[in-house]
């Protein structure tokens, strides 16, 4: 796969580190439930999907009962880990899903606001991340076996943070500014 000029622009992925630490942003929206001002692009229906992030995020934290410290889930027991495995797969599912719509909606918004036309390079290096996050939420889902689901949540965790910190922040930011431009038709929706 080409790597394009914009996919070079370089944000800290934090990449190994839990979402805990990447920033004080992460923390910011973790704890209020909103997201910080510099990830609102002012486009109402992206800013909506992204913060159903938020709470996969918040959800996910909510499976196992220390998925910092544990390196596997073996002295969880036999029910815990089955609990776990449960909650993970059923928000795997639902992030799954989302990612298939909101993809689906960013795209839209590329060809509807004409960006496409006007920077196809940018807009394939935005498309070609959201191929990556969906591959690696594959990826995850494939690697799923009941005694490492706290490294699955650690590997989701780090992956739905980055989105928000990173994708968002170079991507869905440009796009924003794309669409809110003065002569954009897409300006009010």
């Amino acid at each position: 796969m080409a790597t394009t000029a914009q996919r070079t622009a370089h944000i800290s992925s934090g990449a190994g580190v839990s979402a805990n630490l990447l920033s004080d942003a992460v923390a910011h929206w973790l704890g209020t439930g909103n997201l910080p001002p510099q990830l609102i692009t002012g486009h109402a229906m992206i800013d909506h999907e992204h913060r159903f992030l938020i709470g996969a995020i918040a959800n996910l934290r909510r499976i196992c009962v220390d998925q910092t410290r544990l390196e596997n889930c073996i002295a969880c027991g036999h029910a815990r880990q089955v609990g776990c495995e449960n909650g993970l797969i059923g928000l795997l599912g639902d992030v799954f899903a989302f990612i298939l719509d909101h993809f689906k909606t960013e795209e839209a918004v590329m060809r509807e606001s004409l960006l496409i036309v006007a920077d196809r390079e940018m807009c394939q290096a935005h498309m070609e991340d959201h191929a990556e996050i969906a591959a690696k939420v594959q990826e995850i889902v494939s690697a799923l076996d009941s005694v490492h689901i706290v490294s699955r949540i650690r590997e989701l965790d780090a992956l739905l943070a980055r989105w928000m910190t990173n994708h968002v922040a170079l991507h869905d930011m440009m796009l924003s500014r794309w669409v809110m431009r003065d002569d954009s038709l897409l300006r009010h929706l």
